[in-house]
């Protein structure tokens, strides 16, 4: 847990967003990890891309859900803009999601997402380790 969080009981946490930094993790793309279970995988983060970024393809080997603070959100889906919330079953597959506004969302993910290439070939896994190390670093 980090200095962010209040461990309310064993089990419950509140987190100052606010006081949280945001973690660069590409062009134009940040990160705060609100919460991260290893035990199920489960995993919170919010969001920032700017005006023209993208989120490579993926598939959701978990389901998820996203919520839109600020901006938009354009996928396979169609168009989420702020105060859209939205429900990507497991096994949703996305191509390029792109956000054609500065955006940032909340996401839950209830366990990992393949992230491809364009020529759909494996290039990494965005789970609960990688989320564990990003919220500890």
């Amino acid at each position: 847990m980090d200095e962010t969080a209040t461990r309310i009981e064993s089990d419950e946490m509140c987190v100052n967003v606010n006081e949280k930094k945001w973690i660069p993790t590409g062009d134009g793309a940040w990160i705060k990890v609100l919460r991260v279970s290893l035990e199920t995988g489960h995993w919170v983060a919010l969001f920032k891309q700017s005006a023209g970024t993208f989120v490579p393809p993926h598939k959701h080997l978990a389901a998820a859900e996203f919520y839109v603070l600020k901006g938009c959100i354009e996928y396979r889906g169609g168009r989420a803009e702020a105060g859209y919330y939205g429900y990507e079953p497991l096994g949703a597959v996305h191509e390029k999601t792109s956000f054609p506004v500065d955006t940032v969302y909340l996401l839950t993910s209830y366990g990992p997402l393949a992230m491809r290439d364009d020529k759909g070939e494996l290039i990494g896994v965005m789970d609960s380790e990688m989320m564990h190390a990003l919220q500890s670093a």
